[in-house]
């Protein structure tokens, strides 16, 4: 953006939804002690708009209202306006987001507050149309209708914006749990996901229909266990319906942000980083559990998609890419009978029309969105083809599409690096290594750990993203907490103690930076400036709640390093959000899993190679027994070197017997003797009676 033609505060700052909004006649401040010195002074109620770069709707406002000038005159005339970059200050949007939740029950963006001086919420809401529509008052009016009660109500708004504070509080105030977590909380959650169920299409719920990756993740750990015998149904239809769907990019790989009806067909266009490494790494934990190629394709795809449109330049991967494109929603996507045919050809068409249910009318503003139309069977037998003859016409047909593409107007990429959803795509590559056999794989998560440690680990703290020419943002719980989960999940593949190392650091500070009396875990540093309400939060929203993954880090860490510290924090966590979990269970998939793993002992191999060529080996005999619970340790020498030894137990006083390859096994606290052929190994991972872990939830 040219800063010369730019009209407000904004045109000096990084994000790309924050430089959006530059030539607004709005005069945006960006959050920060300014703006609030402002209203302060003037005693002028604040305007906070939050939003992102791929919002389909904030664009949809932004050209009503933000580029209005009458609107604008409104808003500069009346009240302190405040731009905010949600994906830029989570803290601030989670902080207002549950303040919205409080004043009218839901929540979403473009989001909306009205704010005292002081940063206190008294009245808000989402999307504002100019003028009265659907049901939604016009925004003139609502802005007009708040500056009035600010000015002739002072002492009511700010007793109703103290009230809305003192519920945020509150929020943060969690009862405690005592003695016995009982394990009947996850049939609990099982019976609510089977009733919201659809056997038919997958997924729970009525449209719109999210992906909800966590809650199928829990479900896949909880498939084989008696009294779950409709987990892996729920789990395998769904991710069927949604790869076959128009959520999937059939031509491209990757998901789009959500489908807007229940059958996946018609999506939001948008494509977050973070559904897309939860995607894959579900898809990738669903190939492991089921063999199912299918599952291998479609994360693999989604992972090169990743690597294709989403990597950064100087190393990472951007946040979102735009569902518009030349301001029409999914423009870049859909294709019209006529873009289609002449893609193709008038060889491949016929296969592809009938493969992808293409028509002359589409399904979205006229437009085609390609999906799976019917059975891959069903198309051999009319096309009469052979399967040998199919695939390679199915790779030629999608190759063409994407050149065609290609060629188009190219997505707007919001190009923000953001620590904790990185954290996800580290995870998301580590586990395709360990679980596809694919070490390209590795090899990306490797760079991705490079850029993390080079450009986002400060010392012993996290920035939440860079930002050129100003100050970083600093880490939140998410960023710590998924940062450092990338990193376990790293360790598990190369074996690089200092994965380890960064970890346990990470972990120690974000204990030291969030942990809050009552011992679970701000989601945002308590004493930044600006924040209203410290928020205490265990949900999952898109993204894994914080707390939750905080839980499954620290559970692992304390296995690793024998800290019982660690273990006590887990247990604290967990015992903190266990009543609410308890009224709430599908809010808390993450949490869920959590409290599943907390008390079994699960299982431990330690590794002694002093000779390298015998690695593969006994790494691939563990690759073949995936197990979630257990802890691995490899140690590539005779003995392991005093850094390591002084992090980890499990390898003091154990070192390689007469210069051959030892594996130590042990479960549930009982140990065997040691081996040393991968072979041995593989009889000691068959599952047998040591291996049935004690459930008992007693904490």
């Amino acid at each position: 953006m040219n800063s010369k033609s730019a009209r407000n505060r904004l045109a000096s700052e990084s994000s790309l939804y924050l430089l959006e909004h530059a030539e607004n006649p709005v005069d945006w401040y960006p959050w920060g002690p300014e703006a609030w010195e402002r209203a302060h002074t003037e005693s002028r109620p604040i305007f906070l708009s939050i939003g992102y770069s791929a919002c389909h709707w904030c664009h949809v406002m932004a050209r009503e209202s933000f580029a209005d000038e009458e609107t604008a005159a409104i808003l500069n005339e009346q009240f302190v306006c405040i731009k905010v970059d949600r994906e830029e200050r989570p803290d601030v949007d989670e902080t207002y987001m549950e303040a919205m939740r409080i004043l009218t029950g839901s929540g979403g963006w473009p989001l909306s507050v009205f704010l005292t001086p002081d940063l206190k919420p008294f009245y808000g809401g989402t999307y504002f149309p100019p003028e009265p529509r659907h049901g939604l008052p016009g925004f003139k009016r609502v802005l007009l209708s708040a500056a009035h009660y600010f000015r002739t109500e002072r002492e009511a708004v700010d007793r109703a914006a103290a009230a809305i504070v003192e519920k945020l509080d509150g929020l943060s105030r969690l009862e405690r749990a005592e003695g016995e977590l009982a394990p009947d909380v996850l049939n609990a959650y099982y019976r609510q996901r089977l009733e919201a169920f659809d056997s038919e299409q997958g997924g729970f719920g009525v449209a719109p229909r999210f992906p909800n990756p966590t809650d199928l993740e829990l479900l896949l750990r909880l498939s084989a266990r008696p009294g779950f015998d409709s987990c892996r149904e729920m789990v395998e239809l769904t991710l069927l319906r949604m790869s076959e769907g128009g959520i999937y990019d059939q031509v491209g790989g990757g998901f789009h942000r959500y489908s807007t009806d229940t059958a996946w067909l018609v999506p939001h266009f948008e494509k977050m980083l973070y559904d897309n490494a939860l995607l894959a790494r579900l898809y990738t934990e669903a190939f492991a559990a089921t063999g199912n190629e299918a599952w291998r394709a479609v994360a693999r795809e989604t992972l090169d998609y990743l690597e294709r449109e989403m990597r950064a330049p100087a190393g990472g991967y951007c946040a979102s890419q735009d569902a518009d494109s030349g301001g029409i929603e999914g423009a870049h996507h859909t294709w019209s009978r006529e873009e289609f045919e002449a893609a193709l050809g008038p060889e491949l068409t016929p296969l592809a029309v009938d493969l992808y249910g293409v028509t002359k009318e589409g399904v979205f503003e006229g437009r085609n969105v390609l999906r799976i139309a019917q059975p891959v069977e069903l198309l051999l037998r009319a096309h009469k083809l052979s399967p040998d003859d199919f695939w390679p016409k199915l790779a030629d047909i999608r190759a063409r599409l994407l050149a065609a593409r290609n060629r188009r107007a190219p997505l707007r990429r919001d190009e923000k690096v953001l620590a904790d959803w990185n954290g996800l795509a580290l995870s998301a590559l580590a586990r395709g290594h360990q679980l596809l056999g694919d070490e390209a794989l590795l090899g990306r998560a490797r760079s991705l750990a490079t850029f993390i440690r080079s450009r986002l680990v400060r010392g012993r703290d996290l920035n939440h993203l860079e930002r050129p020419g100003r100050e970083p943002v600093p880490g939140l719980l998410a960023d710590y907490a998924l940062v450092a989960r990338g990193f376990l999940d790293l360790y598990a593949s190369d074996f690089d103690p200092g994965h380890l190392f960064l970890a346990r650091d990470l972990t120690d500070r974000m204990l030291t930076l969030f942990r809050t009396p009552d011992g679970a875990l701000a989601t945002q540093d308590p004493a930044a400036p600006g924040l209203v309400s410290a928020t205490v939060s265990g949900y999952d929203s898109p993204v894994p709640s914080g707390n939750a993954v905080a839980a499954h880090n620290l559970l692992d860490l304390a296995r690793l390093t024998g800290r019982t510290d660690l273990r006590e924090a887990a247990l604290e966590i967990l015992r903190r959000f266990y009543p609410v979990m308890r009224r709430w269970p599908t809010a808390f998939a993450t949490m869920l899993s959590a409290l599943d793993r907390s008390p079994a002992a699960g299982s431990e191999v330690v590794l002694f190679l002093p000779d390298p060529a015998e690695e593969r080996g006994f790494v691939e005999t563990l690759r073949r027994h995936p197990d979630p619970d257990r802890t691995v340790v490899l140690v590539r020498g005779a003995e392991a070197d005093p850094a390591l030894a002084e992090l980890s137990p499990l390898v003091r006083d154990r070192r390689a017997f007469g210069g051959r390859p030892t594996a130590f096994y042990c479960a549930n606290n009982s140990c065997r003797e040691p081996v040393h052929t991968a072979a041995a190994l593989e009889t000691l991972l068959s599952p047998g009676p040591l291996d049935s872990p004690d459930r008992r939830h007693t904490l």
